[in-house]
């Protein structure tokens, strides 16, 4: 374990971050630091080299694996940094706070009930239970065997061969062959997933994020993801803030299963838009997403909203996303691999945060670095 230095915190309200492996994680901290609390991470490792630490937005720090089971030295934390809440910035962090003792998990943002906990940690459930609330969702049905990818596929190609637990392109693959069906499924089970296989729909796709209180979407935004890579079932790389009445549609979608969730906390939806005009609910994200700045040119209050809820238990007033504003999204659009030209790609730090240039030159450093070693 590696601990870094604690300091006062003046009065502020304190935050723990788990898991702040993710380059979004970090903006995330800063953007909760320039709201007044004082930000600290229980982490695997810091992004950043040690070197550049000395602007990071972390107050303290603890370096550790999450491991399996109640944690010693996240109860220490809590115990010293007495946090207001306990923030989980990826999905494998939301789980691991589950099987914490209870005065740790109590603390959790979002801290679902027991009964809502089997829908996030299996979308195939979820979207299921979102059928029944009235919200669109894929046809799609089960893979438990090979017998079942032949049945699938019998019903026409392409398909979207999904894992019960999927992030961007990872636990998801786009397949064209009936060969490509039965390689993902037997990809996905390996590793005690359950795995789906969804009717591939040839349309835009849509997020929507926003800061729910007990599931209304107090803070909210729709975007249409312009560029993403890989191609179809990739991350987001541009994202073009999204106008009426699809805003209404998808808040009306949002708050129907964040209602049934009875969910508090920052969350992302996947949308496609279908042939016929219909959203489609394709996946769901109980965390801070990858592409939560463009929340900002496009006015949505998300991260003081969530530092008034934190400090004061109030979000409010709400905000909604204006349309049309593109964004390029930091620092994926700019360094993660895809078929852009450099030139391109630089063009994108014009989008950069560069409200926080520490981040921004620890990501280059930490990228410069990445490559260095791949190299070597």
């Amino acid at each position: 374990m590696a601990s870094g230095h604690s300091r006062s915190g003046g009065g502020k309200r304190d935050v723990i971050l788990v898991d702040t492996t993710w380059g979004s994680a970090d903006f995330f901290a800063y953007q909760l630091a320039k709201q007044g609390l004082n930000v600290h991470a229980f982490t695997p490792f810091l992004r950043r080299p040690r070197s550049l630490r000395m602007a990071y937005p972390y107050r303290s720090y603890v370096e550790e694996p999450l491991g399996s089971g109640p944690s010693e030295s996240l109860a220490a934390m809590v115990e010293k940094v007495d946090p207001a809440c306990i923030v989980p910035c990826t999905e494998d962090a939301l789980y691991w706070l589950w099987d914490q003792p209870y005065h740790v998990g109590q603390r959790c943002l979002p801290n679902v009930t027991p009964a809502a906990r089997p829908l996030l940690l299996d979308r195939a459930l979820l979207l299921a239970e979102a059928a029944t609330w009235g919200v669109p969702t894929p046809t799609a049905m089960p893979l438990g065997n090979l017998d079942d990818c032949r049945a699938a596929v019998a019903n026409g190609l392409p398909l979207v061969v999904k894992a019960s637990r999927s992030i961007g392109s990872t636990g998801v693959a786009l397949c064209r062959t009936s060969e490509e069906v039965a390689g993902a499924f037997e990809k996905f089970s390996s590793s005690g997933m359950s795995v789906s296989a969804q009717r591939f729909y040839l349309g835009p796709t849509y997020l929507a994020g926003a800061l729910f209180v007990y599931g209304e979407a107090v803070h909210f935004y729709v975007g249409e993801k312009t560029v993403v890579w890989p191609p179809l079932t990739g991350y987001s790389f541009v994202i073009e803030s999204a106008p009426e009445p699809h805003l209404s549609s998808l808040l009306r979608f949002a708050e129907t299963v964040c209602k049934n969730l009875e969910y508090t906390g920052l969350a992302s939806f996947d949308f496609v838009l279908d042939e016929d005009g219909v959203f489609r609910f394709v996946d769901f994200n109980p965390r801070i997403w990858g592409a939560a700045d463009a929340t900002i040119p496009a006015e949505v209050d998300l991260f003081g909203g969530l530092a008034r809820w934190i400090r004061d238990g109030a979000a409010g007033p709400p905000s909604r996303s204006i349309p049309g504003i593109s964004h390029r999204i930091f620092p994926k659009y700019t360094f993660e691999p895809s078929d852009m030209s450099l030139r391109r790609r630089l063009m994108g730090l014009r989008d950069a945060p560069w409200s926080n240039p520490s981040l921004i030159f620890g990501e280059m450093v930490y990228e410069f670095q990445r490559r260095t070693t791949k190299r070597a």
